[in-house]
């Protein structure tokens, strides 16, 4: 297992490497003329220049935006996700919710919140409605995945449906559950992102590169852009890790 591991990490670090090699090629030949793709060490000279604090404190800005937003859409996707499974009935109810949240274009969705609210609101709402259907499809899929003989066995000592859903939902869904946050992770950040676009604040990764695009400061919109693809992979990452640390008998019940 530690072999495989191992192989498994060092294919990645491959991987990273032949990318940033190919990324290198490309930009020094084919767009060499134009600069619309910067090479890694022109990056690195825009960053040196302007200073890592500028690009930490856009960055933190709409993390934070982001984390607001994703904590408010999975608090909101598990409180429909066991109103579902409590009361059944109104899973039809709760569905047609959910699609309808997701697929109201944001662009649409967005002024508004930003002319009733303002501020920071429209990001976290965003990142808020980007992780609440994952989440609560994930969730619900979960639940569902309950065995019918061990639901069976509480049902016969007397247990309800809260006891089925406390003893045995909750376990089978965690799993999926975390698959779902996963997922969600680059949806919050995108949200928070596309929330700054729209205006009403004067900071973070949205706003930056949007001054970045209309200043033509190519450099600039590609380490934020990177930045960006970075925080979701360590947000997936993160929470892929917290699936092996916290559920390994769910990993060892695949693996059988």
């Amino acid at each position: 297992m530690f072999v495989d591991r191992r192989r498994q990490i060092l294919l990645g670090a491959l991987g990273f490497v032949m990318v940033v090699a190919a990324w290198w090629i490309v930009a020094v030949t084919v767009f060499a003329s134009n600069g619309v793709v910067p090479a890694p060490p022109t990056l690195v000279d825009q960053l040196a220049a302007d200073g890592a604090t500028y690009y930490v404190t856009q960055i933190g800005i709409t993390l934070s935006s982001a984390a607001q937003g994703f904590i408010w859409g999975v608090l909101v996707a598990f409180a429909l996700a066991a109103v579902v499974m409590l009361i059944p009935r109104s899973h039809t109810a709760v569905s047609q919710f959910a699609l309808f949240i997701e697929c109201a274009p944001a662009a649409a969705i967005g002024p508004v919140v930003l002319a009733l609210a303002g501020g920071r609101t429209p990001s976290i709402f965003l990142a808020a409605v980007g992780v609440f259907f994952t989440t609560l499809v994930g969730t619900l899929l979960g639940l569902r995945a309950a065995r019918v003989a061990e639901l069976e066995v509480i049902r016969v000592y007397g247990g309800g449906s809260w006891a089925m859903f406390r003893k045995v939902r909750l376990m089978a869904t965690l799993p999926a559950a975390l698959t779902a946050l996963k997922v969600a992770v680059p949806a919050a950040i995108m949200g928070a992102i596309i929330g700054e676009y729209l205006g009403g604040v004067d900071s973070g990764i949205g706003v930056a590169l949007a001054v970045a695009q209309r200043s033509i400061q190519v450099e600039r919109t590609w380490i934020f852009g990177l930045s960006a693809a970075a925080l979701t992979s360590i947000g997936y990452a993160l929470f892929a890790l917290l699936g092996r640390v916290a559920l390994p008998w769910a990993r060892t019940g695949r693996t059988r």
